[in-house]
Protein backbone atom coordinates (compact mmCIF):
# COMPACT_ATOMS: atom_id res chain seq x y z
CA UNK A 1 0.00 0.00 0.00
CA UNK A 2 1.33 3.46 -0.63
CA UNK A 3 2.32 6.24 1.71
CA UNK A 4 -0.82 8.01 0.24
CA UNK A 5 -3.33 5.40 0.91
CA UNK A 6 -1.77 4.75 4.45
CA UNK A 7 -2.24 8.47 5.55
CA UNK A 8 -6.03 8.06 4.14
CA UNK A 9 -7.21 5.34 5.95
CA UNK A 10 -4.99 5.98 8.90
CA UNK A 11 -7.17 9.77 8.73
CA UNK A 12 -10.24 7.49 7.78
CA UNK A 13 -9.67 5.74 11.30
CA UNK A 14 -8.98 8.37 13.60
CA UNK A 15 -11.94 10.91 12.02
CA UNK A 16 -14.08 7.92 12.83
CA UNK A 17 -12.98 7.40 15.89
CA UNK A 18 -12.70 10.44 17.57
CA UNK A 19 -13.25 13.16 14.95
CA UNK A 20 -12.38 15.36 12.62
CA UNK A 21 -10.68 18.37 14.35
CA UNK A 22 -9.45 15.86 17.06
CA UNK A 23 -6.40 14.84 15.27
CA UNK A 24 -3.67 16.63 13.02
CA UNK A 25 -0.74 16.01 10.75
CA UNK A 26 1.47 15.58 14.00
CA UNK A 27 -0.91 12.51 14.88
CA UNK A 28 -0.93 10.89 11.72
CA UNK A 29 3.09 11.28 11.02
CA UNK A 30 3.98 9.78 14.54
CA UNK A 31 2.27 6.97 14.23
CA UNK A 32 3.46 6.16 10.42
CA UNK A 33 6.81 7.03 11.58
CA UNK A 34 7.01 9.61 8.68
CA UNK A 35 7.57 13.53 9.27
CA UNK A 36 5.31 15.72 9.15
CA UNK A 37 6.05 17.23 5.59
CA UNK A 38 5.59 13.80 4.09
CA UNK A 39 1.92 14.19 5.15
CA UNK A 40 2.28 17.46 3.69
CA UNK A 41 3.40 16.56 0.15
CA UNK A 42 0.53 14.55 -0.05
CA UNK A 43 -2.03 16.38 1.11
CA UNK A 44 -1.10 20.01 1.21
CA UNK A 45 -3.92 20.85 3.78
CA UNK A 46 -6.02 18.77 6.34
CA UNK A 47 -8.94 19.73 4.31
CA UNK A 48 -7.64 17.97 1.40
CA UNK A 49 -6.70 14.96 3.37
CA UNK A 50 -10.39 15.20 4.50
CA UNK A 51 -11.80 15.41 1.31
CA UNK A 52 -9.47 12.04 -0.12
CA UNK A 53 -10.97 9.88 2.87
CA UNK A 54 -15.02 11.13 2.02
CA UNK A 55 -14.07 10.50 -1.60
CA UNK A 56 -12.71 7.00 -0.03
CA UNK A 57 -15.91 6.05 1.05
CA UNK A 58 -18.34 7.30 -1.68
CA UNK A 59 -15.66 5.20 -4.11
CA UNK A 60 -15.95 2.00 -1.99
CA UNK A 61 -20.16 2.56 -1.46
CA UNK A 62 -20.01 2.87 -5.73
CA UNK A 63 -18.23 -0.57 -6.32
CA UNK A 64 -20.51 -1.89 -3.13
CA UNK A 65 -23.46 -1.05 -5.24
CA UNK A 66 -22.31 -1.88 -8.56
CA UNK A 67 -21.19 -5.62 -6.98
CA UNK A 68 -24.88 -5.47 -5.50
CA UNK A 69 -26.56 -4.31 -8.55
CA UNK A 70 -27.52 -7.95 -9.78
CA UNK A 71 -29.02 -8.96 -6.45
CA UNK A 72 -32.36 -8.20 -5.50
CA UNK A 73 -33.49 -4.83 -3.23
CA UNK A 74 -33.93 -6.92 -0.60
CA UNK A 75 -30.33 -8.63 -0.33
CA UNK A 76 -29.16 -4.66 -1.47
CA UNK A 77 -30.79 -2.95 1.46
CA UNK A 78 -29.54 -6.48 3.84
CA UNK A 79 -25.73 -5.73 2.19
CA UNK A 80 -26.02 -1.88 3.11
CA UNK A 81 -26.70 -2.67 6.62
CA UNK A 82 -23.87 -5.25 6.80
CA UNK A 83 -21.66 -2.05 6.20
CA UNK A 84 -23.04 -0.37 9.05
CA UNK A 85 -22.82 -3.71 11.11
CA UNK A 86 -19.69 -3.92 9.74
CA UNK A 87 -18.15 -0.66 10.86
CA UNK A 88 -20.32 -0.89 14.92
CA UNK A 89 -18.09 -3.82 14.94
CA UNK A 90 -14.75 -2.20 15.16
CA UNK A 91 -16.49 0.76 17.63
CA UNK A 92 -16.15 3.19 15.34
CA UNK A 93 -19.07 5.21 13.36
CA UNK A 94 -19.73 5.94 9.90
CA UNK A 95 -17.92 9.06 8.10
CA UNK A 96 -21.27 11.05 7.70
CA UNK A 97 -22.03 10.52 11.38
CA UNK A 98 -18.37 11.66 12.54
CA UNK A 99 -18.71 14.90 9.72
CA UNK A 100 -21.91 15.90 9.98
CA UNK A 101 -21.96 17.40 13.63
CA UNK A 102 -19.01 19.47 12.29
CA UNK A 103 -20.56 20.42 8.75
CA UNK A 104 -20.69 23.73 9.25
CA UNK A 105 -16.71 24.14 10.68
CA UNK A 106 -15.43 22.05 7.74
CA UNK A 107 -13.50 23.37 4.39
CA UNK A 108 -15.61 23.60 1.84
CA UNK A 109 -14.18 21.05 0.00
CA UNK A 110 -15.08 18.69 2.91
CA UNK A 111 -18.71 20.02 2.75
CA UNK A 112 -19.05 19.65 -0.90
CA UNK A 113 -18.04 16.13 -1.06
CA UNK A 114 -20.02 15.62 2.43
CA UNK A 115 -23.53 16.91 0.47
CA UNK A 116 -22.48 14.40 -2.52
CA UNK A 117 -22.07 11.66 -0.58
CA UNK A 118 -25.03 12.14 0.82
CA UNK A 119 -27.44 12.42 -1.63
CA UNK A 120 -25.44 9.68 -3.43
CA UNK A 121 -26.41 7.25 -0.55
CA UNK A 122 -29.80 8.52 -0.43
CA UNK A 123 -31.08 8.58 -3.72
CA UNK A 124 -29.16 5.16 -4.29
CA UNK A 125 -31.49 3.98 -0.95
CA UNK A 126 -34.70 5.40 -2.40
CA UNK A 127 -33.91 3.35 -5.51
CA UNK A 128 -33.93 0.37 -3.74
CA UNK A 129 -36.78 1.13 -1.60
CA UNK A 130 -39.15 1.50 -4.85
CA UNK A 131 -37.63 -1.24 -6.75
CA UNK A 132 -38.24 -3.41 -3.90
CA UNK A 133 -42.13 -2.15 -3.44
CA UNK A 134 -42.73 -2.50 -7.10
CA UNK A 135 -41.54 -5.93 -7.13
CA UNK A 136 -43.55 -6.34 -3.75
CA UNK A 137 -40.57 -7.56 -1.65
CA UNK A 138 -40.35 -4.67 0.47
CA UNK A 139 -43.69 -3.14 1.99
CA UNK A 140 -43.71 0.73 3.63
CA UNK A 141 -46.59 2.87 3.75
CA UNK A 142 -45.08 6.69 3.65
CA UNK A 143 -43.16 7.71 0.47
CA UNK A 144 -40.02 6.20 -0.42
CA UNK A 145 -38.06 9.61 0.61
CA UNK A 146 -39.41 9.43 3.79
CA UNK A 147 -38.40 5.79 4.83
CA UNK A 148 -35.06 6.26 2.82
CA UNK A 149 -34.30 9.54 4.88
CA UNK A 150 -35.17 7.23 8.17
CA UNK A 151 -33.46 4.37 7.54
CA UNK A 152 -30.13 6.37 7.27
CA UNK A 153 -30.81 8.47 10.24
CA UNK A 154 -31.75 5.47 12.49
CA UNK A 155 -28.44 3.98 11.26
CA UNK A 156 -26.47 6.95 11.98
CA UNK A 157 -27.59 7.56 15.46
CA UNK A 158 -27.31 4.22 16.69
CA UNK A 159 -23.84 3.60 15.98
CA UNK A 160 -22.84 7.23 18.01
CA UNK A 161 -25.57 5.59 20.41
CA UNK A 162 -23.25 2.44 20.41
CA UNK A 163 -20.04 4.30 21.41
CA UNK A 164 -22.00 6.38 23.98
CA UNK A 165 -23.92 3.66 25.23
CA UNK A 166 -21.95 0.37 25.04
CA UNK A 167 -24.62 -1.14 24.37
CA UNK A 168 -25.56 -2.94 20.50
CA UNK A 169 -28.35 -0.32 18.92
CA UNK A 170 -26.82 -0.87 16.12
CA UNK A 171 -28.33 -4.55 16.32
CA UNK A 172 -31.69 -3.58 17.34
CA UNK A 173 -32.12 -0.75 14.79
CA UNK A 174 -30.98 -2.98 11.75
CA UNK A 175 -33.53 -5.20 13.39
CA UNK A 176 -35.60 -3.24 13.22
CA UNK A 177 -35.59 -1.92 9.86
CA UNK A 178 -36.31 -5.20 8.54
CA UNK A 179 -39.07 -6.15 10.55
CA UNK A 180 -40.41 -3.14 8.82
CA UNK A 181 -40.18 -3.47 5.54
CA UNK A 182 -39.44 -7.16 4.50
Amino acid sequence: MSTKSTIINLADRLIRKNGYHAFSYADIASRLKIKNAAVHYHFPTKGDLGAAVIDKSRSQFQESIKQWGVDSPKTQLENFLNIYSSIGSQHLVCFMGALGPSFDSLPVVMQESLTKASNEIRVWLQNILSQGKQEGSLHFIEPVEERADLIVTSLLASLILNKVSGEDILKNTSNSIKKHLI
